[in-house]
């Protein structure tokens, strides 16, 4: 199995930091908002799993992100903790007031944004970002340099950035942004490989992918096969729009197909998916990879047989490497495997005829089965969405200004 990937891959290290940002990316989510008692509770369990470092809030934006962050500190938790700030001092001063170990410093890189967002020279963007690191690491913290819509930049001044910085200051790691997702993983790998090679592999290298095309996860494995020793990760990928790469993607990704140790406890993670699930409110597929309702459930009477035989035949990833176990499901496409099967398992005898009949009376079952419950769960889920994920009302703001003036 893969036994060749590190011939294929020679950059590939034998071990990444996963670096989780749930509760400051994921939190980001439209309409999606946590409790500082829900921020901690979630922050307890990603320490527990083994998540390296959290990226635990934007203290400066935020009062509730301070407070979490100050209360994640005094529980000891075995983590770092880092806080993400602009290069200003002010941002920087909350990251400190916040007891960060370490700063995602962050600063929009390509042309565009540098010129669209901040309306400022790239000398100027250069100089403040230069500042700001030197500020973090006066103050005791470690700095990463964040490098926000890195994939749509001058690669080349990415590179000047890095050694600009690196001038006065020591980056713990470079993070490399591909925030609209618009990144594919050959350009991610080569833009990794360029930039491990133009530092002369002097900072460590890490993703922060977003899904806009669905391959937050497949850039950031890229990354890692170009020499990315880091990666951020977000529970079942929430996060601004289409959301982040996936942490049980992720993990499952390095430790079943190229053999990297992460540190992640994996029977974690359906317990993470369901917690994250029900407080942010962003419900997942039933298809969602690893921790979806049905990734371990088998119906077709194909899949059935052989997974009866032999379970690595649909089942690549083992359903026992999460804590769960396999399951079979009766239904339309079932065949007679199953039938037989689970008589069997009763103790009962079944030879072919009463196999065949018993299997056309399960068809028949299903197919006289009302829709309606169906029908029922997604009003349900429009109305949700509609009500809990909507945010604030606008009408409300303008109200309220009305009753202000």
């Amino acid at each position: 199995m893969n036994a060749d990937v590190r011939t294929l891959f020679p950059a590939l290290p034998a071990r990444v930091d996963v670096i989780d940002c749930t509760l400051r990316d994921g939190e980001q989510a439209p309409g999606v908002w946590f409790t500082v008692e829900e921020k901690l509770e979630l922050a307890r369990d990603l320490a527990s799993a083994g998540v390296m470092m959290l990226d635990a809030g934007f203290p400066a934006a935020n009062q509730a992100d301070m407070e979490a962050m100050q209360e994640m500190r005094r529980l000891r938790l075995p983590t770092r903790l880092a806080a993400t700030a602009r290069p200003i001092v002010s941002d920087i001063a909350a990251a400190e007031k916040a007891q960060a170990d370490e700063v995602f410093l962050f600063m929009p890189t390509s042309d565009f944004r540098i010129q669209q967002t901040l309306g400022i020279t790239r000398q100027r963007a250069f100089a403040m970002f230069r500042s700001g690191a030197e500020e973090v690491v006066a103050r005791g913290m470690k700095v990463n340099l964040v490098f926000e819509d890195a994939t749509r930049a001058d690669p080349r001044r990415l590179v000047d950035m890095i050694f600009n910085v690196l001038e006065s200051v020591e980056i713990e790691r470079l993070v490399i942004c591909d925030t609209i997702g618009c990144a594919y993983p050959r350009a991610m790998e080569k833009l990794i490989r360029h930039l491990r090679t133009a530092s002369e592999g002097r900072i460590p290298l890490c993703t922060h992918c977003h899904n806009d095309f669905g391959l937050a996860v497949a850039n950031t494995l890229s990354a890692v096969t170009a020499g990315a020793s880091s990666v951020t990760c977000t529970v079942n990928g929430i996060g601004e729009r289409a959301g982040n790469a996936d942490l049980a993607e992720t993990v499952a990704a390095l430790t079943h197909l190229f053999q990297v140790e992460h540190g992640i406890v994996p029977q974690s993670l359906p317990a993470l998916a369901a917690k994250v699930e029900r407080m942010s409110g962003i419900h997942t597929s039933a298809t969602k990879p690893v921790t979806g309702f049905n990734v371990y459930r088998h119906e077709s009477g194909v899949h059935v047989d052989g997974m009866l035989k032999d379970a690595r035949s649909y089942e690549h990833l083992p359903a026992d490497w999460v804590g769960e176990r396999t399951e079979y499901v009766l239904g339309k496409h079932s065949g007679t495997a199953l039938v037989r099967h689970l008589l069997e398992e009763a103790g009962m005898a079944c030879d072919s005829e009463l196999a065949a009949r018993l299997l056309e009376a399960v068809k028949a079952a299903t197919s006289a089965r009302c829709k309606a419950d169906h029908e029922r769960a997604y009003a349900r889920m429009l109305e949700f969405r509609r009500g809990a994920l909507s945010g604030i009302d606008a009408k409300h703001v303008l109200r309220m200004a009305e009753t202000s003036a």
